[in-house]
C-alpha cells in the first residue's frame, strides 16, 4: 500500500504571550509505555507573543525500524534502520562488529496491523520505531525502546495521533520519561486529516488559554 503524507502548519500573529509548542506521537496502545518504551519529542515549536510564527509539521505513513543511542536521555544519532510494513517482522543481528536489520518479511504471528522487531544481539539495545518523511530518505524516530534484552521482541500498533503539548523543559528528539502534565491543546489523528491542514495558534489573556483550532 502506498505511503499518504500529511503536512500540518501551524501559526499565529502576535500571539500575546509566548509558547513551546511539544509534539509528541504519545498515544500508543502499549502496556510498557514510560517503563521501557519512551515517546520522543518528535518536534518542539516556539511561538512568541509578538510578530507572526509558522511552522510545518510532516507524517509519511512509510514505518521503519532504528537502531538509536540514547545519551542522557536524548538520541544521539540513529545508525542503522530498516523500512518495515504492517505484518513484517525483522530482527537487530550482528555479524562481526557490525550490526544490521535482517530483511522484514510477512510473519503469520504478527498481527496485521503490527509490525514486530526482535534483538537477537548478545546485549541490551535502544530499538525505536519511527517514519521515513521523504521517499528513500532517513526515518524519523519517535517512540524508543531503550535497553531492550537480548530474544526480547518489539511488536506493537503504531497509532499515528499527534498531540501537542504547552512545554517548556524538553527539544526536539528528547525522551518524555513520563505523562507531559502541562495541558494538551491539540490531538489529532493523522489518518483522519486532509493531506494539507492549518492550524491557528490563539491565546486569551483574560483566561491565559491557548488554544489551537484548524482553519
Amino acid at each position: 500500500m502506498a505511503a499518504f503524507v500529511k503536512k500540518l502548519t501551524f501559526q499565529s500573529n502576535n500571539l500575546g504571550a509566548d509558547l513551546d509548542l511539544v509534539l509528541a506521537f504519545d498515544s500508543q496502545p502499549i502496556d510498557d509505555l514510560y517503563k521501557n518504551c519512551y515517546p520522543l519529542a518528535f518536534a518542539v515549536r516556539k511561538f512568541g507573543a509578538n510578530g507572526t510564527y509558522r511552522s510545518d509539521v510532516t507524517y509519511r505513513s512509510q514505518l521503519a525500524f532504528t537502531k538509536v543511542t540514547v545519551s542522557h536521555d536524548d538520541i544521539e544519532h540513529t545508525s542503522i534502520d530498516v523500512p518495515i510494513q504492517v505484518g513484517q517482522s525483522t530482527a537487530l543481528i550482528r555479524q562481526g562488529f557490525a550490526h544490521h536489520f535482517s530483511h522484514p518479511k510477512t510473519d503469520p504471528s504478527v498481527p496485521n496491523k503490527n509490525i514486530q522487531c526482535t534483538n537477537n544481539v548478545p546485549f541490551k539495545e535502544d530499538i525505536g520505531i519511527g517514519f521515513i518523511e521523504k521517499e528513500g530518505g532517513k526515518p524519523r524516530t519517535v517512540l524508543v525502546w531503550h535497553g531492550l534484552g537480548h530474544g526480547h521482541k518489539v511488536n506493537v500498533e503504531f497509532t499515528p495521533v499527534l498531540r501537542g503539548y504547552i512545554g517548556t523543559d524538553y527539544k526536539d528528539n528528547c525522551l518524555i520519561k513520563g505523562q507531559i502534565e502541562t495541558d494538551r491543546l491539540f490531538e489529532q489523528d493523522l489518518t483522519a486529516l486532509e493531506d494539507d491542514t492549518t492550524w491557528t495558534i490563539t491565546y486569551d489573556s483574560s483566561t491565559k488559554v491557548f488554544s489551537i483550532k484548524k482553519i
